[in-house]
Protein backbone atom coordinates (compact mmCIF):
# COMPACT_ATOMS: atom_id res chain seq x y z
CA UNK A 1 0.00 0.00 0.00
CA UNK A 2 1.61 3.52 -1.00
CA UNK A 3 1.35 6.49 0.61
CA UNK A 4 0.13 9.73 -0.65
CA UNK A 5 2.64 12.23 -0.20
CA UNK A 6 0.85 15.62 0.48
CA UNK A 7 2.24 19.28 -0.49
CA UNK A 8 1.99 20.63 2.92
CA UNK A 9 4.09 17.92 4.05
CA UNK A 10 6.45 18.33 1.40
CA UNK A 11 6.60 21.60 1.74
CA UNK A 12 7.02 21.60 5.74
CA UNK A 13 9.69 19.08 5.56
CA UNK A 14 11.61 20.89 3.18
CA UNK A 15 11.75 24.00 4.90
CA UNK A 16 12.99 21.96 7.66
CA UNK A 17 16.11 20.49 5.97
CA UNK A 18 16.42 23.57 4.77
CA UNK A 19 16.66 25.09 7.94
CA UNK A 20 19.18 23.11 9.54
CA UNK A 21 21.82 23.40 6.81
CA UNK A 22 22.73 24.69 3.69
CA UNK A 23 20.87 23.43 0.49
CA UNK A 24 21.26 24.06 -3.29
CA UNK A 25 17.42 24.22 -4.97
CA UNK A 26 18.83 21.07 -7.22
CA UNK A 27 18.81 18.70 -3.50
CA UNK A 28 15.35 19.85 -3.02
CA UNK A 29 13.91 18.93 -6.21
CA UNK A 30 16.13 15.74 -5.92
CA UNK A 31 14.95 14.53 -2.98
CA UNK A 32 10.98 15.50 -3.65
CA UNK A 33 11.31 13.41 -6.95
CA UNK A 34 12.27 10.78 -4.84
CA UNK A 35 9.17 11.17 -2.70
CA UNK A 36 6.93 11.22 -5.86
CA UNK A 37 5.93 14.73 -6.22
CA UNK A 38 3.97 15.50 -9.15
CA UNK A 39 6.47 18.46 -11.22
CA UNK A 40 4.27 21.18 -10.70
CA UNK A 41 4.18 20.67 -6.84
CA UNK A 42 8.21 20.40 -7.21
CA UNK A 43 8.42 23.83 -8.84
CA UNK A 44 5.93 25.25 -6.55
CA UNK A 45 7.67 23.87 -3.48
CA UNK A 46 11.15 24.87 -4.72
CA UNK A 47 10.07 28.36 -5.62
CA UNK A 48 8.53 29.16 -2.24
CA UNK A 49 11.51 28.35 -0.62
CA UNK A 50 13.64 30.21 -2.83
CA UNK A 51 11.26 33.31 -2.09
CA UNK A 52 10.99 32.50 1.92
CA UNK A 53 15.00 32.56 1.81
CA UNK A 54 14.92 29.12 2.48
CA UNK A 55 17.12 28.12 -0.42
CA UNK A 56 19.85 30.05 -1.67
CA UNK A 57 22.02 28.56 -4.38
CA UNK A 58 25.07 31.40 -4.00
CA UNK A 59 24.99 31.29 -0.33
CA UNK A 60 24.96 27.26 -0.80
CA UNK A 61 27.89 27.81 -3.42
CA UNK A 62 29.68 30.63 -1.04
CA UNK A 63 29.47 27.88 2.05
CA UNK A 64 30.45 24.66 -0.22
CA UNK A 65 33.49 26.50 -1.55
CA UNK A 66 34.31 27.68 2.02
CA UNK A 67 34.01 24.31 4.00
CA UNK A 68 35.24 22.46 0.50
CA UNK A 69 38.56 24.13 0.74
CA UNK A 70 38.88 24.84 4.66
CA UNK A 71 38.45 21.34 6.14
CA UNK A 72 38.55 18.78 2.44
CA UNK A 73 41.40 20.88 1.35
CA UNK A 74 39.91 20.39 -2.42
CA UNK A 75 40.89 23.09 -4.96
CA UNK A 76 39.15 25.02 -7.83
CA UNK A 77 38.61 22.69 -10.42
CA UNK A 78 37.62 19.71 -8.08
CA UNK A 79 35.22 22.01 -6.49
CA UNK A 80 33.38 23.77 -9.63
CA UNK A 81 32.97 19.90 -10.83
CA UNK A 82 31.04 19.08 -8.00
CA UNK A 83 28.67 22.29 -7.40
CA UNK A 84 28.31 21.67 -11.75
CA UNK A 85 27.29 18.00 -10.62
CA UNK A 86 24.26 19.99 -8.20
CA UNK A 87 23.62 22.05 -11.55
CA UNK A 88 24.93 25.63 -9.99
CA UNK A 89 25.60 28.41 -12.87
CA UNK A 90 29.54 28.84 -13.36
CA UNK A 91 28.62 32.63 -12.60
CA UNK A 92 27.38 31.17 -9.13
CA UNK A 93 30.24 29.39 -8.36
CA UNK A 94 32.56 32.14 -9.73
CA UNK A 95 30.78 34.56 -7.38
CA UNK A 96 31.98 32.00 -4.65
CA UNK A 97 35.43 31.87 -5.30
CA UNK A 98 35.61 35.68 -5.13
CA UNK A 99 34.56 35.24 -1.62
CA UNK A 100 37.23 33.02 -0.49
CA UNK A 101 40.05 34.34 0.94
CA UNK A 102 43.28 33.62 -1.46
CA UNK A 103 45.81 33.38 1.48
CA UNK A 104 43.23 30.41 2.70
CA UNK A 105 42.96 28.91 -0.57
CA UNK A 106 46.84 29.20 -0.73
CA UNK A 107 47.58 27.59 2.27
CA UNK A 108 45.31 24.90 2.07
CA UNK A 109 47.39 23.82 -1.15
CA UNK A 110 50.76 24.23 0.38
CA UNK A 111 49.11 22.48 3.68
CA UNK A 112 48.57 19.28 0.98
CA UNK A 113 51.57 19.74 -1.11
CA UNK A 114 53.91 19.76 2.09
CA UNK A 115 52.39 16.58 4.02
CA UNK A 116 52.94 14.95 0.25
CA UNK A 117 56.10 15.92 0.24
CA UNK A 118 56.83 14.77 3.87
CA UNK A 119 55.71 11.04 3.18
CA UNK A 120 57.67 11.03 0.41
CA UNK A 121 61.07 12.25 2.06
CA UNK A 122 62.92 9.68 1.46
CA UNK A 123 62.16 9.69 -2.49
CA UNK A 124 64.89 12.01 -4.94
CA UNK A 125 63.47 14.81 -5.27
CA UNK A 126 62.17 14.71 -8.48
CA UNK A 127 60.08 11.84 -7.96
CA UNK A 128 59.13 13.08 -4.27
CA UNK A 129 58.07 16.60 -6.46
CA UNK A 130 56.44 14.66 -9.04
CA UNK A 131 54.36 12.51 -6.69
CA UNK A 132 53.42 15.43 -4.85
CA UNK A 133 51.85 17.60 -7.09
CA UNK A 134 50.11 14.90 -8.70
CA UNK A 135 48.11 14.11 -5.53
CA UNK A 136 47.65 17.89 -5.17
CA UNK A 137 46.22 17.97 -8.86
CA UNK A 138 44.01 15.21 -7.80
CA UNK A 139 42.34 17.27 -4.78
CA UNK A 140 41.49 19.94 -7.45
CA UNK A 141 44.36 22.56 -7.39
CA UNK A 142 45.33 24.15 -10.91
CA UNK A 143 48.65 22.84 -12.16
CA UNK A 144 50.32 25.93 -12.90
CA UNK A 145 49.85 26.95 -9.11
CA UNK A 146 51.10 23.54 -8.14
CA UNK A 147 54.01 24.01 -10.08
CA UNK A 148 54.95 27.11 -8.45
CA UNK A 149 54.92 26.64 -5.29
CA UNK A 150 57.01 23.24 -5.43
CA UNK A 151 59.81 25.47 -5.29
CA UNK A 152 59.16 27.33 -2.00
CA UNK A 153 57.37 24.02 -0.54
CA UNK A 154 60.51 22.36 -0.97
CA UNK A 155 62.36 25.42 1.00
CA UNK A 156 60.44 24.68 4.15
CA UNK A 157 61.07 21.45 3.93
CA UNK A 158 64.80 21.86 3.48
CA UNK A 159 64.33 24.27 6.51
CA UNK A 160 62.68 21.99 8.72
CA UNK A 161 65.25 19.44 7.64
CA UNK A 162 68.28 21.95 9.11
CA UNK A 163 66.62 22.92 12.18
CA UNK A 164 65.65 19.45 13.39
CA UNK A 165 68.35 18.11 15.80
CA UNK A 166 71.22 15.85 14.94
CA UNK A 167 70.79 12.21 15.91
CA UNK A 168 74.36 12.26 16.08
CA UNK A 169 74.49 14.63 19.52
Amino acid sequence: MERRISFEWAMNKCMELASRGEVCSFDIEQKLKRWGLATNDIDKIIDRLIDEKYVDNQRYAEAYVRDKTRFNHWGRIKTTMMLRQKRISQTTINKAFDELNDNDYYAAMEHELLKKMRQHKALPKFERNQKSAYYVIQKGFEPLLVFDSISKTEKLLDEEECSSPNDYE
